[in-house]
């Protein structure tokens, strides 16, 4: 995930385009940007003659990425050349500005957020045509495969994906008097064990977890409720923000939470501040990335952390959508780039580096053959809040339209409001007033884009 940016002012699909450099011809659709032709004939320049990865993993997540290029490197004889972009928007934008200058890099890591607003460009060639013929594109697990599969092809490689989950003071749960091995599966039971936590003295705050709009698309994704009509834009041009009566339900309980003390809003993507409430015992529960795992572990000293499913807005459990980022590659480079393109994408999805990368970054494994790989060598056994991501992914249901991301092309825009708007929904007297007008809102965001 990404730090928050300055807020766009032009909305529509062709003033979103426009002013990050990659208005290149009036875009229409899905239709050309899947067909490999490069969206109207363009032909770029690669920025170096290695292959150049733009990402935005910092930190051990980027020296783990460092290690695995110089590992492919030597047994390829081929160079690569890890750019490190400081964040996913600052990936985006550049790959929009690349796209327009015509200099480009050859692997661009876009998150999930973005997926369609650089699909709308129409100048990203989908991977399964660069893939070496004897990959195995169904290696890839069906909750991961789901999202990235547009019309019908593999559209970007799937590698650093994850979904929000819980984690947990245990130290604090047990002298609060709370069984941390029977940890909250729903919202209520979150706010029962906040308000024993707080009333024991325990930690000030029960639960936080920054202001961000995937933990309400994941809250969604558990009730198998859709964000947007057609399927979260998988199924068509969305029109409409969704507001069940599971959403009401939603932002009742959180502006109980926050009234009574038993939440604290960190801010909107405020990932750090709410990392620190949790690590300084401030609050005993957080939600936040499976990516987590391995940061919160090394710096919960004086307690122990443990990591729990994602707390439901109800019983039901229909599945989280998948967060985290996958590899586009431009349409339009030399023909003779993309042989070294795919087999940089291909020596990636293999189960060692799936599992090199897994283990050094949290990031859950992304096939099958990587998965069973970590099961036969009882990494889970040792390691268990490793699994929790890819227990709760693999028990969810791929087929349900709800666990899939929504696609849209304004897709900042439409986060912008909803974050926003949960603000002033927890600061509000009538809360279905504000719901209405995060609805109307996002409507309009939509409506403006897709004109």
């Amino acid at each position: 995930m990404a730090p928050p940016s300055e807020r766009s002012t032009g909305i529509s699909r062709r003033n979103t385009l426009a002013t990050t450099g990659a208005a290149l011809a009036a875009a229409t659709g899905l239709a050309g940007c899947l067909n490999g032709e490069g969206g109207g004939g363009a032909r770029f320049s690669p920025i170096a003659d290695e292959l150049t990865v733009w990402h935005a993993m910092g930190g051990t997540n980027g020296e783990t990425l460092d290690q695995i290029a110089a590992d492919f490197e030597q047994q390829s004889d081929i160079a690569v050349n890890m750019e490190f972009q400081d964040s996913y928007e600052n990936v985006l934008t550049n790959t929009l500005s690349a796209f327009d200058s015509g200099n480009v890099s050859d692997m661009l890591q876009v998150d999930s957020l973005f997926a369609q607003q650089v699909l709308d460009t129409e100048q990203v060639r989908p991977v399964e045509e660069i893939l070496p013929a004897e990959f195995d594109a169904d290696a890839f697990l069906d909750n991961v495969a789901e999202f990235f599969t547009v019309d019908g092809e593999l559209a970007s490689l799937p590698f650093n994906n994850s979904n929000a989950i819980m984690y947990l003071n245990r130290d604090a749960f047990e002298a609060a008097g709370l069984d941390p091995d029977d940890p909250p599966r729903t919202l209520a039971e979150v706010r029962s064990a906040s308000e024993t936590l707080v009333d024991e003295g325990v930690t000030q705050y029960g639960i936080v977890w920054p202001n961000h709009v995937w933990f309400v698309e994941t809250w969604y994704g558990f009730e198998g409720e859709l964000l947007t009509d057609a399927e979260n834009g998988h199924a068509g041009t969305p029109t409409e923000l969704r507001t069940p009566d599971a959403v009401y339900d939603l932002f009742e309980w959180w502006k109980g939470m926050a009234d009574d003390g038993l939440y604290t809003n960190p801010g909107i993507e405020a990932w750090g501040e709410a990392t620190s409430l949790f690590i300084e015992q401030e609050a005993a529960m957080v939600l936040t990335s499976t990516a987590s795992v391995a940061g919160l572990i090394a710096d919960s000293e004086g307690f122990e952390v443990d990591a729990a499913p994602y707390p439901s807005i109800s019983d039901t459990r229909v599945g989280p959508v998948i967060g985290g980022a996958s590899f586009y590659v431009p349409d339009g480079l030399p023909e003779a780039r993309y042989e070294e393109i795919g087999r940089l994408l291909q020596y990636m999805s293999q189960p060692e580096v799936q599992t090199e990368w897994h283990k050094g970054s949290g990031y859950y494994p992304i096939t099958q053959p990587s998965v069973e790989s970590l099961r036969d060598e009882g990494w889970f056994e040792e390691n268990p809040m490793y699994g929790v991501a890819l227990d709760q992914l693999q028990n969810g249901d791929a087929s349900d339209p709800a666990t899939k991301r929504a696609l849209l092309g304004p897709a900042r825009d439409v986060q912008t409001v909803i974050q926003n708007r949960s603000v002033d929904i927890l600061n509000a007297d009538d809360i279905d007033d504000e719901i209405r007008a995060l609805k109307e809102e996002v409507d309009g965001v939509l409506a403006e884009y897709y004109d």
